[in-house]
């Protein structure tokens, strides 16, 4: 199968697909590092995916709330996810390289699955309603 960087559901798909694999690990062990991690790339795909879908120009990063400044630019809405990026972002890095405090990372996991449950929403309803 071959994707599009430029293709929103090709980025909606492989979001789903992180997403999936991070709910399956909480069910299975719990919290993890790697369920974290998971999180934030199921989050950072389906922004890309969001922006991708108003003609923004992919950048490769991985900061959710870089990714989350250029939606709110687009849509005031967008404004509500902030905490959740921040917190997101602050708990991967944390675990993605050794060298940080790892003692909070995924403490508010459970929350940080429901607000990303939200973003994501609202981030589908959008895209759903500008593709043909």
């Amino acid at each position: 199968m071959k994707t599009d960087e430029k293709n929103p559901q090709d980025w909606l798909f492989l979001a789903r697909e992180r997403l999936q694999a991070a709910d399956a690990l909480f069910l299975s062990l719990g919290v993890t590092y790697s369920g974290v991690e998971l999180l934030q790339e199921s989050v950072e795909r389906f922004l890309k995916a969001y922006l991708i879908s108003k003609s923004w120009e992919l950048q490769k990063i991985h900061n959710l709330s870089t990714l989350l400044d250029h939606a709110v630019a687009l849509d005031e809405r967008f404004k509500d996810h902030a905490d959740l990026c921040e917190s997101l972002t602050v708990q991967f890095w944390a675990q993605h390289y050794p060298g940080d405090d790892l003692s909070e990372v995924g403490f508010d996991y459970p929350e940080l699955r429901q607000m990303a449950g939200e973003l994501i929403a609202l981030i589908e309803r959008e895209i759903n309603e500008t593709q043909p």
